[in-house]
């Protein structure tokens, strides 16, 4: 989750070098949006429940509820699909969920917590999401296994996730005006309004301006 906020500010910095702006963000609408945030408060609270009451990542309410969390955030996604980006969030959210639900919990490398330098270990045994990663574990090259200091440990997933966060900022940072050039009609009609309209009376012997062209 961590590397994915990290993309997200990196997205960010592109798109402003690129000449976008964070208000073409606020123009778009999202469906739903709310999932999202539903999702991660279910994780959130599952790993806050099972610190305060152990025991409770070993039965089937810890997968379950990681299930419905990412079940959520999914949805968000499917519903959201025509933006770029999306289908790649969609993988990488698959990946995680294919390993967890394989192992009823992510399976963590405890090679790569140390070169990484994290900590997560010692939060191993009480945490609902993260398991140790041993000889019986299924799909193990999809858990978390790439050290990446100083940000911890992340998965395939993971990456394939962030990677479509960064292309999804990028892209809805971008200027108006390439926005327009993927709408030619919005062009038309603007042309049309710029001529006056349907109706509009040209004088006589005015030369037909030039077709609108789009981008240039």
């Amino acid at each position: 989750m961590l590397l994915a906020f990290v993309l997200l500010l990196a997205g960010v910095v592109v798109g402003v070098l690129r000449g976008g702006s964070l208000e073409n963000i606020n123009r778009v609408r999202f469906r739903l949006p709310w999932l999202v945030f539903l999702g991660l408060a279910l994780q959130i609270g599952a790993d806050a429940a099972a610190a305060r009451f152990p025991g409770v990542q070993k039965g089937v309410a810890g997968p379950l509820v990681l299930a419905i969390s990412y079940g959520l955030v999914g949805t968000f996604v499917v519903l959201n699909f025509r933006f770029p980006g999306a289908m790649i969030i969609g993988l990488g959210l698959l990946l995680n969920l294919s390993v967890i639900l394989a192992n009823g919990a992510m399976p963590v490398s405890l090679w790569a917590a140390r070169v990484s330098g994290s900590h997560v270990a010692s939060h191993l045994q009480n945490s609902v999401k993260h398991g140790v990663k041993g000889p019986g574990t299924r799909l193990g090259f999809l858990g978390d296994i790439i050290p990446v200091p100083p940000l911890g440990i992340v998965s395939v997933g993971d990456v394939v996730l962030g990677a479509g966060v960064f292309l999804l900022v990028t892209y809805l940072m971008a200027p108006d005006k390439r926005r327009t050039c993927n709408n030619p009609g919005e062009n038309q009609g603007e042309s049309n309004r710029s001529e006056g309209g349907p109706g509009h009376q040209r004088q006589p012997n005015t030369p037909e301006p030039p077709p609108f062209s789009g981008c240039r």
